[in-house]
């Protein structure tokens, strides 16, 4: 190698150490003009197109780097989180897969492939490369963080709390883990960390994230003190600052739904042989019970469950050929109505891939898939749609409650109470719809007669399925699997009613959701 490629590259290198993409990128253009052969270089580049989401040309710039030093682990853990940042799951497995083979030693780069298989469902491998990781840098927060997340998903709640708690001691203000904590905590009695906590959220100049997480926190302390005027308090505190952040409005939603309603009129009837008779869609309001359904569904020894996917909305969104920034939205409805609907079920079924066995039935438990039910029948018309149904109001209190991914724009409604009463007044209106056009081919279940009788509704569940009874469905909380979602903890528990009528606590303060929604004809007795 030359001096000056030398001299560029070490200045490339400390470039990335101070996150200056901008001179990292000059500084490769720079290697690469005098020597294309450097894989430094357009790992380099790859990084810096991730920065400025140009992902596909990310995967180009690291697939040269590869083509230059295949077996490089740093180069593949790229890879896969391109392919992971792009939702492709076969993609980003095998590179994760090909990156541990190698059996890398660099903290960042198992963190990285546990980061990518915990994305991809692949829970277990996340584990094992994250333990590594916080081995070989254990005073690394984010590492312990999400170790920590791993074990939580895989129903390990004494190494989850191990792991938070690690993260913790190594940064005290991280309030992410703090909110973790408390999740993973939230229906166990000890309120030791409350004072921290109040320490902590008193802080001046408290980001936006921060504050959120913090006030979710506590507001789980004051829960089990109890004193639900103060929990209420501080969801409201950290909630109406990331909402004036983002400037959500639940116009942007009514317009959504609006626009499915317009466009789906009329059902047609199915064909006699109709694809898609291995799919089962559980979905529903988040928050109503349907990871519940879902494990008990997955207990079956005929059916597996692949979580909570994307691919259907991205299905839909690729075959309407619109370049709007969001998946769904009014355009993006009317455009991909337009189009064969066998080519969205066809679609989808392809990146499934290899996830789906040839004979053994799969569930889907995205629970906004409500949005696109139309497009499921028509598309997928053998397809089975397991609804969920649970009281309005403590499903708008369980929504306003949790805190979703900060990052998936479908969820914006919950960080205000009146906004989350809409949004369950839109979905209403929409089931009902649904049902006004495929009647008994989509199947509603009440979360609250599945908890009062399981038997009698897992039978009912079953029946419409098509599946013969076992009885170990209704052991579904003795399930290895990994669950990925809010309800990671209570899922492992038998069906337990101490959630059922959770809203008469907070009676005062859901006034404008009660507001909302009786004036809109919903039952709230």
């Amino acid at each position: 190698m030359n001096q000056p490629v030398q001299e560029l590259l070490r200045n490339a290198t400390a470039a990335l150490n101070t996150g200056a993409l901008r001179e990292l990128h000059s500084l490769c253009q720079q290697i690469l003009n005098i020597d294309d052969t450097q894989a430094d270089a357009w790992f380099f580049m790859s990084i810096v197109a991730e920065a400025g989401r140009q992902i596909g040309q990310s995967i180009g710039f690291i697939d040269r780097a590869l083509a230059l030093d295949k077996s490089n682990s740093e180069y593949l853990a790229q890879k896969a989180k391109c392919h992971t940042l792009l939702n492709q799951f076969e993609k980003a497995v095998a590179a994760a897969d090909q990156a541990s083979a190698l059996h890398p030693r660099q903290a960042i780069v198992l963190d990285t492939l546990g980061v990518v298989y915990s994305k991809m469902g692949e829970h277990a491998k996340a584990r094992s490369v994250l333990a590594e990781s916080v081995e070989r840098e254990p005073l690394n927060q984010q590492y312990q963080f999400n170790l920590a997340s791993a074990e939580q998903f895989l129903g390990n709640e004494s190494a989850a709390k191990q792991a938070y708690e690690a993260a913790i001691r190594i940064a005290p203000d991280f309030a992410r883990a703090h909110w973790a904590l408390s999740e993973l905590e939230k229906n166990q009695t000890d309120t030791t960390r409350f004072e921290a906590l109040k320490n902590l959220t008193s802080q001046a100049g408290l980001s936006v994230e921060d504050e959120l997480y913090l006030c979710h926190a506590l507001s789980r302390e004051y829960e089990k003190l109890g004193d639900f005027d103060n929990a209420f308090a501080y969801l409201k505190r950290g909630k109406q600052r990331r909402k004036a952040s983002i400037g959500y409005s639940a116009a942007q939603d009514a317009s959504l739904f609006e626009a499915i309603r317009a466009t789906f009129t009329q059902a047609k009837s199915p064909a006699a042989q109709s694809p898609g008779e291995q799919a089962i869609f559980i979905l529903g309001m988040p928050r109503s019970g349907t990871t519940v359904v879902e494990r008990i569904v997955a207990a079956h020894s005929q059916v597996v469950s692949l979580g909570e996917l994307q691919e259907f909305a991205r299905a839909v969104k690729a075959v309407s050929g619109t370049d709007s920034p969001t998946v769904l939205d009014p355009e993006v409805i009317a455009a991909a109505a337009q189009v064969d609907p066998t080519e969205i079920g066809q679609l989808y079924l392809r990146m499934l891939g290899e996830r789906i066995a040839s004979e053994q039935r799969f569930i889907d438990k995205m629970p906004l898939n409500f949005l696109c039910i139309g497009f499921i029948l028509e598309s997928l018309p053998g397809a089975r749609i397991i609804c969920l149904r649970r009281h309005p109001l403590d499903t708008c209190l369980s929504n306003y409650r949790q805190l979703f991914a900060l990052n998936f724009s479908y969820y914006n409604y919950h960080y205000d109470l009146s906004d989350t009463a809409h949004f369950y007044v839109q979905f209403d209106r929409l089931m009902s719809h649904w049902k006004s056009l495929y009647g008994n081919r989509i199947h509603e279940t009440s979360y609250e007669e599945l908890v009062a009788d399981p038997e009698t509704h897992v039978r009912s569940l079953l029946d419409y399925l098509d599946l013969p009874w076992q009885a170990q469905c209704l052991e579904f909380h003795k399930s290895k699997e990994a669950v990925a979602t809010a309800s990671a903890m209570q899922v492992r528990q038998p069906l337990y009613n101490s959630s059922i009528g959770r809203w008469r606590k907070y009676t005062q303060q859901l006034g404008p959701a009660i507001e909302i929604l009786s004036a809109n004809g919903i039952d709230i007795s």
